[in-house]
């Protein structure tokens, strides 16, 4: 995606939840859409530009390979955390447990994705910052009323 096609989905001040396909797209750096998660990341999160959250469903995913691997390769994964202090990381609270359950009833997403999809509802975010080819599909057919968008399109 063009530099100019990410910042016009994702104007000034948009509130942002990051689905963990994108962190993962920035960690690795070797996916199709590692550019455009560098660049949400780094251009836009970091410096102020859009207000991010992520679920803490995203920050167990996102710690899971790394525990395979070993203590160097967690301790990058929470160097990122660690990183961007200006991500809020948004607990599963019964609220979002509540909504992830209605998402879920109408949609047959899996639980994860549910919780993070409700995380976004909840926190009331503007967009939806996903890999997902589903999501759109799915938080359309919740009627939940969420702007996605997908790195790459």
């Amino acid at each position: 995606m063009a530099a100019a096609s990410l910042e016009t989905a994702l104007p000034p001040g948009a509130s942002l939840l990051i689905d963990t396909s994108v962190v993962l797209a920035y960690l690795t750096g070797t996916e199709r859409t590692s550019p455009d998660a560098t660049q949400l990341f780094d251009s836009f999160i970091a410096t102020g530009r859009n207000p991010a959250a992520l679920s803490t469903v995203t920050v167990q995913e996102i710690l899971v390979r790394p525990f395979r691997r070993g203590s160097a390769a967690v301790a990058t994964a929470e160097g990122f955390l660690r990183h961007f202090a200006e991500i809020r990381i948004v607990d599963v609270s019964y609220e979002i447990a509540r909504e992830a359950a209605r998402i879920r009833s109408a949609t047959e997403l899996r639980t994860p994705d549910a919780l993070i999809i409700a995380t976004a509802v909840v926190t009331a975010a503007d967009v939806v910052v996903t890999n997902d080819l589903s999501w759109r599909a799915a938080i359309n057919a919740a009627g939940s009323g969420l702007r996605v968008h997908r790195l790459g399109d």
